[in-house]
């Protein structure tokens, strides 16, 4: 269920509301009867969907730990999305088909009562307003949030909409059920999903998701690192504590939102955090000009089940920035003498750009850690060949090289482990 959650919830709520359809109606006799149940049934689906995402975006501890990690569960909750997108264009297709069917002659008109149908419940129409309003909102939002080179500061505030059009599609979805499944499973299913993305809508829109785990605190040291990476010491009086390896999101600036950053330090005395960001965008490339000692910090977390124990042998891989957990890794190493047999291989364009290659250099030799750099200025490239036979697998680095990878290391014979964290969370 949790390794496949999207097909486990639209397996669930398809066989479940067609049993209910099929014992309530009987088959479907002709197109229009065919047309009212397919609806009905991708409706259904959709709010199951949405109710999933509405859960993900949540982001509860025991689902992030069950999932391994906030980056798994949001790669998750991206899938949840682009299924939103695709349920919502059939179920509108379904409803604009019988101009096309009827044009066609592939089904008969559908006779009119002389009488017009009666007046129309205001209610059902403003329901069918609200659906199709919500219906054009939610394919917007899909395609924004599919666009990587949409600026994190219009990205961030924009995701946020899709909590008011949840309450719009839960509202069509109340007022247009089929009535005669309202007491059976299918309709105690639809009642759940219903109140479920109710509440989890109204919890985001005032801003509940995370305050828990929000933390005040203190930048207390800001230091220009090579290949244009900052150092950023923070320290978080509350903080509750750390495994090496996790991160957080980190709000420097209310207007700008939480950016999540890996905690490049072990868990230190006083709550100090350490946080080393590139500038990979418009925002983070502002920081070493913006951010000074004193200024207030809002850290979230920790998240992310980024942690090396359990083999004895192992290879660590760090591309660019990708370095920061490792980072953790080799401090917590120190302090607890670790002596689980380490390859671990950065990878950097040269030396001159690499961050904190001083400071790797010195904690691997400190820790026994055998330490590969790899410079492509120099013509060097990891190949899969170079890593030893080992039990497990740590990369993090661009998507790529971590693809990459991986392909080479299920080519094994006795392929190892294999463990990445996402580098990108959109």
């Amino acid at each position: 269920m949790l390794k496949r959650p999207l097909s486990f919830i639209l397996l669930v709520s398809f066989v479940l509301y067609a049993a209910c359809s099929v014992w309530a109606h009987g088959w479907p006799a002709d197109y229009w009867a065919w047309r009212s149940q397919l609806r009905l049934q991708s409706g259904v689906m959709l709010l199951a969907v949405m109710a999933g995402s509405m859960l993900l975006a949540m982001r509860p501890l025991w689902l992030e730990r069950a999932m391994g990690g906030l980056d798994k569960l949001y790669a998750q909750h991206k899938r949840f999305g682009i299924a939103s997108g695709l349920l919502l264009g059939a179920h509108w297709l379904i409803e604009l088909s019988p101009k096309l069917f009827v044009a066609m002659q592939w089904a008969e008109p559908k006779i009119r009562r002389a009488d017009g149908g009666g007046a129309r419940d205001p209610l059902v129409s403003l329901a069918k307003d609200m659906g199709e309003w919500a219906a054009w909102l939610m394919l917007g939002m899909v395609l924004l949030a599919l666009l990587q080179a949409l600026p994190y500061r219009i990205w961030h505030p924009s995701h946020k909409l899709f909590a008011p059009i949840a309450l719009a599609g839960g509202g069509h979805g109340l007022m247009l059920a089929d009535k005669a499944l309202w007491l059976t499973p299918a309709g105690a299913l639809l009642a759940l999903l219903l109140l479920f993305t109710t509440l989890s809508a109204l919890w985001s829109l005032f801003g509940r998701i995370g305050r828990s785990r929000r933390h005040k605190g203190q930048i207390t040291a800001v230091h220009a690192l090579p290949g244009q990476s900052l150092e950023v010491l923070c320290s978080v009086a509350d903080w509750p504590g750390h495994r090496a390896g996790q991160f957080a999101l980190v709000s420097f600036d209310a207007s700008e939102g939480a950016h999540p950053f890996t905690i490049a330090s072990a868990e230190r005395d006083g709550g100090e955090l350490r946080f080393i960001i590139k500038a990979l965008g418009d925002y983070t490339a502002t920081l070493p000009s913006i951010l000074k000692v004193g200024d207030g910090i809002e850290v979230e977390g920790p998240y992310g089940c980024f942690d090396h124990a359990g083999s004895t042998r192992q290879a660590w891989v760090a591309g660019g920035i990708g370095i920061t957990p490792f980072l953790a890794w080799l401090e917590a190493r120190s302090q607890t003498g670790d002596e689980a047999q380490v390859d671990f291989y950065y990878c950097v364009r040269n030396s001159a750009e690499a961050a904190a290659l001083d400071e790797v250099r010195a904690a691997c030799l400190r820790s026994g850690v055998t330490l590969h750099l790899i410079e492509s200025d120099q013509g060097a490239r990891l190949d899969v060949a170079m890593l030893p036979e080992v039990d497990a697998v740590w990369f993090c680095g661009p998507a790529g090289m971590g693809d990459a990878l991986a392909r080479g290391l299920a080519a094994r014979p006795h392929a190892p482990a294999f463990h990445r964290e996402a580098f990108s969370m959109r």
